[in-house]
């Protein structure tokens, strides 16, 4: 009996060692980057001992790594149920949860990791990672500083910490972390790209402006160093962006990005003949792509002559294409059938583009409408006539803030437009500023006065960075119909004003254009109803509880029916002198970055209302909306 017990652990302990062995090959190959090799070691081992708890951790971490979170998931799950002590295993799980937008899963998984080990950096750097996400910033903050001064050179750190001081709107000292960064350590050309791309994907294009000058100043003769400068800078400053794109072109002549992106550059600041002959050329430099094509389309009214390249692209759709460049293709074909009136083509094309990228950003998570009602009771239960009169003498005294908002598509561009006409109006765009710093203003379910009236003042002065010397500044960030509560506490003094279009074109309007945003209800129209019926229950309750005099509310079709009258009640509610320039949108020489570029460029007319009545058979869920009218 002896004996026999003496060989099989002798045969275990072999089985063992080879074990580990394979396992330590699989650890090396997915440190260098050979994801494949790691994978199939691990599985071998697996195949062999389904129970091996390392197998399964080191194949949860291939998977979390080469972004396969949902199959990483189950294997992390049961090594940190079966280990407990595990640091990895949460760590990977908070990874796979972010990279299927699972916010508050990715949370709790990387405040677990940190508990079992406090002094690892990388749990450090996730947990921070994390509370940016769930927008927890001044938490954040205080992790990525601490991990920027234990890694003085971890560029990648200091990028993140800058975003989140940028988010707070601390440009400066955003600007100042990063600068310092690139300057404490000589960072290669290669290391400036990737990181400056990186950030243009996070939407963090102030943070790839500094790579990007940083990359031409190290290699003035790159023209990738220009091409992402130019990227950078399409948002901000058009006419620098020109600068640059059109010097990746010249040092790249066969580069059709820049060319796209300079046409891009030169339509958010109204050059459309000159944007559509620089998406021609983009198209004849490579045939194999979408956006040029979309956006060719996108400035200008589509007709007979144009069936040949119709006909080129049904022909490229069938080809295989990057995602993003099929949806961009399709997403033209829509628009070019639209303007021909086959809207049974149309819809075929705007659904294909949709579900590309619902794919691209959402991958198998669903929308959940159930907490996107939720999150409206809470704004409705949180903010009403009760609050306001309860803090009433609080908050900033500036009258420089005039919110725009609307339900997305709904004409808050044009609003936008019209009043930063006026010369003692400035534009700022969509800002972020308010859905990024709200949970500063809340303690759970309290609201925490002394952080509101410190937002108002942090958010005045951003606006007067913005705009310096305007007399009012317009904010049209849609996204500020649920933040209207927060932002009369800490502004009770700014205006609001409301701008709904006709349900139907709206929500069409949505589905037929592409958004770079991931926002989470887009790309399935019986999502886009869900959110559109709860901006109108939002709406309804800032109409009945925001004090008198606040919200001055228009009608998109009567803006455009009847411009003067309505313009004149604009300014007027914004407490202005009155500007003839007001009335002349289209000479506003802004830099407009917006997918209405090409419409704000044009007098303001009436061909965009009831756009949906050609697509009627095609509506599907936005028929239920063709009543809404009448609850407005």
């Amino acid at each position: 009996m002896n004996n026999t017990t003496g060989h099989v652990s002798a045969i275990d302990a072999t089985s063992l060692n080879a074990s580990e062995d394979l396992l330590r090959r699989a650890s090396v190959a997915q440190s260098q980057g050979q994801i494949a090799e790691a994978r199939s070691i691990c599985e071998q081992v697996l195949a062999k001992e389904p129970e091996n708890i390392q197998a399964r951790l080191l194949l949860g971490v291939v998977e979390a790594y080469s972004s396969h979170a949902q199959a990483a998931l189950g294997l992390l799950a049961e090594v940190e149920q079966n280990d407990p002590s595990s640091f990895q295993a949460p760590f990977w799980l908070s990874v796979a949860y972010r990279q299927l937008g699972s916010l508050e899963q990715a949370l709790h998984a990387a405040e677990r990791a940190r508990r079992v080990n406090p002094n690892e950096l990388q749990g450090q750097v996730q947990l921070a990672m994390c509370l940016l996400d769930a927008r927890y910033l001044r938490q954040a903050e205080t992790l990525l500083q601490s991990a920027a001064r234990a890694a003085p050179n971890a560029l990648k750190i200091h990028c993140s910490l800058s975003r989140c001081l940028f988010m707070q709107g601390r440009r400066a000292d955003a600007s100042f972390v990063l600068r310092s960064a690139l300057d404490r350590t000589r960072v290669p050309l290669e290391t400036l790209l990737s990181v400056g791309t990186s950030l243009l994907a996070q939407e963090f294009p102030f943070g790839a402006k500094e790579c990007g000058r940083r990359a031409v100043g190290t290699a003035p003769s790159s023209p990738a160093a220009h091409l992402l400068l130019g990227r950078a800078l399409v948002e901000t400053d058009g006419n620098e962006s020109i600068q640059h794109l059109g010097k990746a072109s010249q040092l790249d002549p066969m580069n059709a990005e820049a060319l796209s992106l300079w046409g891009t550059a030169a339509q958010t600041l109204g050059h459309l003949q000159q944007a559509a002959e620089l998406y021609h050329e983009s198209q004849r430099k490579d045939p194999n792509q979408g956006y040029a094509y979309f956006a060719h389309f996108s400035i200008r009214r589509v007709t007979e002559a144009d069936r040949s390249r119709i006909e080129l692209m049904q022909a490229l759709a069938k080809q295989e294409l990057a995602p993003r460049q099929l949806s961009y293709l399709h997403y033209g074909l829509g628009k070019a059938f639209e303007d021909l009136r086959q809207f049974g083509d149309a819809m075929d094309h705007y659904d294909e583009a949709n579900r590309i990228e619902y794919a691209l950003k959402f991958g198998d998570r669903e929308f959940d409408a159930d907490e996107y009602s939720a999150k409206t009771d809470r704004t409705m239960f949180r903010f009403d006539r009760d609050t306001f009169a309860a803090a009433e003498g609080t908050g900033s005294p500036s009258e420089l803030p005039i919110f725009v908002v609307g339900m997305m598509r709904s004409g808050t561009t044009l609003v936008e437009q019209i009043l930063s006409s006026h010369p003692s109006i400035g534009g700022a765009g969509e800002q972020p500023f308010w859905p990024d710093n709200w949970r500063e203003a809340m303690d759970g379910e309290l609201i925490v006065r002394e952080n509101v009236s410190g937002l108002g003042a942090r958010y005045v002065n951003l606006l007067k960075e913005i705009a310096p010397g305007k007399q009012r500044v317009v904010d049209k960030q849609p996204a500020n119909t649920h933040g209207l509560g927060l932002i009369h506490l800490a502004l009770p003094k700014a205006k609001v004003i409301h701008i709904r279009r006709d349900p139907v074109d709206t929500c069409l309007s949505i589905y037929a254009t592409p958004n770079r945003a991931r926002s989470e209800f887009a790309h399935r129209k019986e999502n886009i109803v869900v959110a559109y019926r709860e901006y109108l229950r939002v709406m309804e309750h800032w109409r009945s509880e925001l004090p008198s005099g606040t919200m001055l509310e228009i009608q998109y079709e009567d803006l455009v029916a009847r411009g003067e009258d309505v313009i004149r009640r604009m300014v007027e509610f914004c407490a202005v002198e009155w500007s003839d320039r007001c009335l002349r949108p289209e000479e506003n020489v802004r830099s407009v970055v917006t997918p209405s570029a090409w419409q704000v460029r044009q007098p303001i007319y009436q061909t965009s209302t009831q756009r949906w009545h050609g697509f009627e058979p095609y509506l599907g869920a936005f028929a239920e909306l063709m009543k809404t009218d009448a609850e407005m």
